[in-house]
């Protein structure tokens, strides 16, 4: 019994020393050198910046960017498709590729991330991708670093399109929602 009164005495007195040494750090201003946090002067600090330097530091060049839009299947025939399945459709991928050693946040201002339409010959808009759908509005962003790409892929099914596909050759224009600059178009080829 003694033995263990000893030892309880023994850690309760290490403990009482040990939090006796202990240090307070606060991470506030006072603790910490005015050198460290306050540039002075006129030099450039997150805390006391331009606010239009930093707007032009956040800007994104869509020259840095490299916008491309794949169909498949390309060239397409309607008979072959019409028989494979009760749905036929063809998917549209749409690619953002960041070339500049920057890392860029694209902002939107909704959950839509980018839009697509097809065009026929005659300038007729056959199908438009926001046409059926909806999106929640909610401000969002994407981080795209250097050599990052941003892919979407949708299927289109001939039966949500406005006009029927006619032999021909269509255009599919495919944008980026809130950067204009950031789009690309691509040939599609129907046969019979």
């Amino acid at each position: 019994m003694r033995r263990i009164l000893s030892i309880s005495l023994c850690l309760m007195l290490v403990a009482v020393f040990d939090a006796a040494s202990a240090i307070d750090i606060n991470p506030s201003k006072e603790t910490v050198p005015r050198s460290s946090w306050d540039m002075g002067g006129n030099r450039f600090s997150i805390f006391n910046g331009d606010p239009k330097r930093i707007q032009r530091a956040n800007a994104v060049d869509p020259k840095s960017f490299d916008t491309k839009v794949e169909v498949s299947p390309n060239p397409l025939s309607v008979s072959a498709a019409k028989t494979t399945g009760p749905n036929p459709s063809i998917k549209i991928t749409f690619s953002v590729h960041n070339h500049a050693k920057k890392t860029y946040t694209l902002s939107f201002p909704t959950a839509q991330r980018w839009d697509f339409r097809i065009v026929n010959s005659a300038g007729g808009v056959v199908y438009t991708y926001t046409d059926d759908h909806e999106f929640v509005q909610v401000v969002g962003s994407s981080m795209v670093n250097f050599d990052d790409k941003l892919v979407y892929t949708e299927s289109v099914d001939f039966d949500d399109m406005s006009l029927p596909l006619t032999p021909g050759t269509y255009t599919v224009q495919a944008i980026m929602s809130n950067y204009p600059e950031m789009n690309a178009e691509a040939q599609l080829t129907i046969r019979q």
